[in-house]
Parts: C-alpha cells; sequence; structure tokens
C-alpha cells in the first residue's frame, strides 16, 4: 500500500504482513503535478487509484484547470512514472478496470464517455461508451457529477448533484445507457463518501456447517457474505 498525505512531501509505504510502514520520497516526476486550487498537495485520498498489471494508477489535475495526467507507481521497482490519459475534453472522473483493461471515464454536460487502453505500453486509448444522461427521462435533475465506480463490469454507480438544493443521489445506469434507479443522499448526522473502490463478495462457511456435516445432518448449508 501507498500513501500520500495532503501537505506532505513523503509518502508511506506497508507491505503485506509488515507492522511498519517504509517512508519513499516524493516522485521525481513531480515537477509534472499540476497546480491545485488552494495550493492543494497530491493526495491519496482525493485521487482515484486503481491497481493494474503490478502498478497503481492514479488521476492528477482532478481539482485544477489543467489537463488531467495518470501517475504511475510500479510496486515492484518502486518508481514512479508518467502516463498520457485519452485525449478528451470532458472532466476525468476516475480511473476503472474493465474487462482486465485500464479504462477512464470522464464527463461534459449531461454526457458520459468510457475509454478503455487498447494497447498498454503504446498508451493507445479508444472510445468506447457514450452515456447521454438526459435521455434517461426517468432520471432525477443533476447539476454535474463528482464521482462514479463501475459494478459487475456493466453497471455505473454515479454521483449526481441536485440543482434545485434538493438531496444529491446516486444514479444507478448501466454502460448501454439505460437507467437502473436513483438513491437520495440525505443530509443528517452522518455524511457519506463516495469512493469508486468496492469489497469483492465472498461466502465464508461458518462452523456449524462442518459440524452438521460431521452428524449427518441433511440440511442446506449456512454461510455469511
Amino acid at each position: 500500500m501507498l500513501w500520500f498525505s495532503n501537505g506532505s512531501y513523503r509518502g508511506y509505504i506497508l507491505t503485506v504482513g509488515s507492522d511498519k510502514t517504509r517512508i519513499i520520497s516524493w516522485p521525481s516526476v513531480s515537477s509534472r503535478l499540476p497546480k491545485c486550487r488552494g495550493d492543494m498537495a497530491f493526495d491519496s485520498c482525493c485521487s482515484s487509484q486503481v491497481n493494474h498489471r503490478g502498478s497503481l494508477h492514479w488521476l492528477t489535475g482532478m481539482e485544477t484547470e489543467t489537463s488531467v495526467d495518470i501517475l504511475v507507481f510500479d510496486t515492484v521497482t518502486e518508481t514512479f512514472r508518467w502516463m498520457r490519459s485519452p485525449d478528451q475534453l470532458g472532466c476525468c472522473l476516475s480511473l476503472l478496470e474493465m474487462d482486465d483493461k485500464l479504462a477512464s471515464c470522464s464527463s461534459s454536460n449531461a454526457t458520459i464517455e468510457i475509454w478503455v487502453m487498447q494497447d498498454y505500453d503504446a498508451e493507445d486509448w479508444a472510445l468506447k461508451y457514450r452515456i447521454n444522461l438526459l435521455a434517461m427521462k426517468t432520471s432525477p435533475l443533476f447539476d454535474n457529477i463528482s464521482k462514479m465506480a463501475l459494478l459487475n463490469q456493466r453497471e455505473l454507480l454515479i454521483c449526481c448533484h441536485n440543482p434545485l438544493d434538493g438531496p444529491d443521489y446516486l444514479l444507478h445506469c448501466d454502460i448501454d445507457g439505460k437507467f437502473l434507479g436513483y438513491h437520495e443522499i440525505k443530509g443528517g448526522t452522518y455524511s457519506v463518501y463516495f469512493t469508486n473502490q468496492y469489497f469483492q463478495e465472498s461466502i465464508l462457511p461458518l462452523p456449524i456447517c462442518e459440524m452438521q456435516e460431521e452428524g449427518g445432518v441433511d440440511k442446506e448449508p449456512i454461510g455469511q457474505i
């Protein structure tokens, strides 16, 4: 795990199986990091991260008026390098992994574009999907889109802001533009933080299952997700 904190010029690496962190210097390519609004430094928490082909990929410039580039960290050699983002005019929102390929999502007004990398070494991108949110007549009004995540390689979860001072909401649709529903984000005691990372479901057997098998009880197995 690699972590950079806001305002810090040092990174931290934590290896699985170790309880000690190692310090890593600020990337030598930091001169290419765009100047963020409010002089905000590069921060792992504010960036979209994807672990692809043994390297960590971050979007930079998401809060800037400059173009977005991708910062890549090789987890084997522990070195940094730059990767160009797709040629697009919209606001790049997140990096994804789609069908074992690196993908980039961007939005411009009410249109979402998904670019997929065809050749990783040559950094060759191709436009794969274009979704017009205004065509979803059952979708609520929205002012802008802040983040999105890919579910099951076919469905998108999009964080939308309501222009009428109403609650923001999570829009659920598929990559072909079919509206699947939405969920309001109501204000209250707890705030909602949207991230494009999610836990993969797994079924773990409980000890009671093993006891039933040993006792010869013919019942449906019980598990937890």
